[in-house]
This record gives structure tokens, C-alpha cells and sequence, in this order.
């Protein structure tokens, strides 16, 4: 049986970078590469204390469609092909059952930068999926070459073989 690579993404920016590191990877491991959008509804803070009615869920729906159609075409300009997946649900919880059924050998997300407010009130997917999967977690950071540790003087750079 082949590897299996599972990106897991949404609307934000990040996506892009979620989708260069599984096609990069994808082709090293020539792995079935399986592309999963989650229409979570607690995730959509200006539905959450609505009652989301037929409408909504409608256009939520769609715009998860987008994002998948748009990362195929992505991927098949690098000459990846790949499923797409559009489950409704707890993200977390989606991407590891998704995962579990296609036997995933690896699961690639990105990183969204949020205030520790923001990850108070949205949580952690990544935290979330690493507890619940079956399978290895790859979070993609965008390189930031501002970022310091605590106590470096200088900014953080990324070895040149990496950039």
C-alpha cells in the first residue's frame, strides 16, 4: 500500500504554505495526497451566538468549495494530483477521523498567529489534532525572521539552505 499525505486547510493565507509543504513532500514520498477543508461552525464567530439557518450554512459551504477547487488547481499547476474532502464538524476531530479512515501516514496544517486571547477564545487546532490523530503532525510555520528567543540580540534567520 502507497503513503498517504492528508493537508488540512482553510481560508487564511497560510494555506499556500500548507500546500507547497505537502506537494514538496508528497512528491518525495510519492504518497496519494489528500486535501480536507472543515466547515466547523463554532470556528465562524459572527454565526456563533446566531442560530446558522440554511442561508449561512449555504454559503459557508461554498466558500469551503472554493478553497478546495482552488488548491486542486494549485496543486495540478505543480503537477500534483490530489481528493478533496469538505467534512462538517469540530476541525480537529474531522481531520483526525478523516485521517484514521485513509490510513494516513502524515498530516500537514499550518500555523495561524494568534494573541493568546485569540487562542483562549478559538483554541488550538494543532494542539487538538495532536492529541486525537493517528498519525504524524507537521505544522507549517511562516517564516518570520523577525522572531528572537528570549534573550537572543539578534533576529532568528533560517540557514540558507533552507530559504
Amino acid at each position: 500500500m502507497g503513503k498517504v499525505l492528508l493537508a488540512a486547510i482553510d481560508s487564511s493565507p497560510q494555506r499556500r504554505l500548507v500546500l507547497d509543504k505537502a506537494a514538496e513532500i508528497g512528491a518525495c514520498m510519492k504518497a496519494e495526497l489528500h486535501v480536507v477543508s472543515v466547515n466547523d461552525l463554532s470556528r465562524h464567530r459572527e454565526i456563533s451566538f446566531a442560530v446558522p439557518n440554511g442561508e449561512m450554512i449555504a454559503v459557508l459551504e461554498a466558500e469551503i468549495h472554493t478553497v478546495l477547487d482552488e488548491a486542486r488547481d494549485y496543486l495540478a499547476r505543480m503537477k500534483m494530483d490530489c481528493r478533496t474532502h469538505a467534512p462538517f464538524g469540530a476541525t480537529a476531530e474531522q481531520i483526525a477521523l478523516l485521517a484514521g479512515e485513509l490510513r494516513a501516514d502524515g498530516i500537514i496544517i499550518g500555523h495561524r498567529h494568534l494573541s493568546w486571547l485569540g487562542r483562549l477564545v478559538e483554541g488550538s487546532v494543532g494542539s487538538d489534532l495532536v492529541a486525537r490523530t493517528p498519525c504524524d503532525v507537521l505544522i507549517v510555520v511562516e517564516p518570520d525572521k523577525t522572531r528572537t528567543f528570549e534573550g537572543d540580540q539578534e533576529p532568528l534567520s533560517r540557514p540558507s539552505s533552507l530559504t
